[in-house]
């Protein structure tokens, strides 16, 4: 059956998350040209994709920084595989984010946790 999936690429957003954390696997990692409405340009970023998800996910600086934490290295390459929590969260700008946390050894992909209650430093 043909989807808008195949055609369109959908942005994972912390409403998405319906105010609770999931953990889930790092599937690839792609550098694209996102808009940036702000700026009114495109900008390259990282994009995210997951393990059994269809939505993706690109990066600002703070997320980049946050899996580099969690995938414990700055070469995005080697970040497929890697098990992460995304938590729906408030930057300190009050625009809604996803907060990026290193997953537990033993996570499993899809897993449901309680809801969010976390703040994040930047969107940006």
């Amino acid at each position: 059956m043909p989807s808008a999936f195949d055609l369109y690429e959908f942005y994972l957003q912390a409403a998405d998350l319906q105010g609770r954390s999931i953990t889930t696997t790092i599937a690839g990692v792609v550098v694209k040209d996102v808009w940036d409405p702000r700026r009114k340009h495109n900008e390259k970023r990282l994009v995210l994709s997951f393990v059994g998800k269809k939505k993706k996910l690109p990066l600002n600086k703070t997320q980049a920084a946050a899996v580099i934490t969690a995938a414990r290295s700055d070469d995005y390459a080697r970040w497929v595989g890697v098990a992460v929590i995304l938590t729906p969260g408030q930057a300190t700008n009050a625009k809604d984010t996803i907060i990026i946390t290193p997953a537990p050894a033993t996570a499993g992909n899809g897993e449901i946790s309680e809801p969010a209650a976390g703040k994040e430093e930047s969107a940006t």
